[in-house]
């Protein structure tokens, strides 16, 4: 066998993520006998090199094929790299990690035991996707997606509900699921997607 076939069996066991050791395993062979073929001290049989194209999914031709570079396995493209994390995604990153329910529990349990505030306290579960949907908002990095996934309209629903059961203020106190709607609407009049000019003003520029 020439160095150029064994440097191509060599190329295409590791293409593949082969060890010797694992491709003579599935071949039924010694790991010996591939290293001398990808030293070029011995070739594989016909019964071996059909059994290596069908493994690598190629022909016999295509697996003795060294004259053309395209035949040969190329490295897989590196995955572009992530961009590094920004402050705010970073403290998104410790909100996930922190054990806030387990917090929220504790702290209601403690009002009701000792104050005996069962109710309204049990309104601190609201914090709880309060808290997660806020976290979820911090790992966007574009302004305008960041901003409407935040969790307003839960806030909005637990500042009603304080503002009903405390202070009996029901009406007019509905009237704040109004900056719902006005929230939004200012989060898209601030970032509007910046239209593409058209040609012809393109050109006169």
């Amino acid at each position: 066998m020439n160095i150029a076939i064994a440097n191509r069996l060599v190329a295409l066991r590791k293409a593949n993520g082969l060890s010797q050791e694992a491709l003579a395993e599935k071949l039924g062979i010694s790991r010996q006998a591939i290293s001398k073929w990808e030293r070029a001290e011995a070739s594989p049989d016909t019964a071996n090199l059909m059994a290596l194209a069908q493994l690598y999914g190629t022909t016999l031709d295509d697996l003795l094929n060294t004259e053309t570079d395209a035949e040969t396995p190329q490295p897989a493209e590196a995955a572009p790299e992530k961009p590094p994390e920004t402050a705010l995604q970073k403290k998104a990153g410790a909100m996930f990690k922190f054990p806030f329910p387990l917090l929220v529990v504790i702290l209601y349990l403690a009002l009701g035991f000792i104050g005996h505030l069962w109710h309204p306290t049990w309104l601190v579960g609201l914090l709880i996707p309060i808290y997660y949907h806020l976290a979820g908002a911090l790992k966007i990095r574009k302004p305008r997606a960041r901003l409407l996934a935040m969790p307003v309209p839960e806030a909005v629903l637990l500042l009603y509900l304080l503002l009903g059961f405390l202070l009996h203020l029901w009406h007019p106190g509905w009237l704040l699921f109004l900056l719902i709607p006005l929230y939004y609407w200012l989060v898209g009049s601030l970032y509007k997607p910046k239209a593409a000019a058209p040609d012809g003003e393109n050109k006169q520029k």
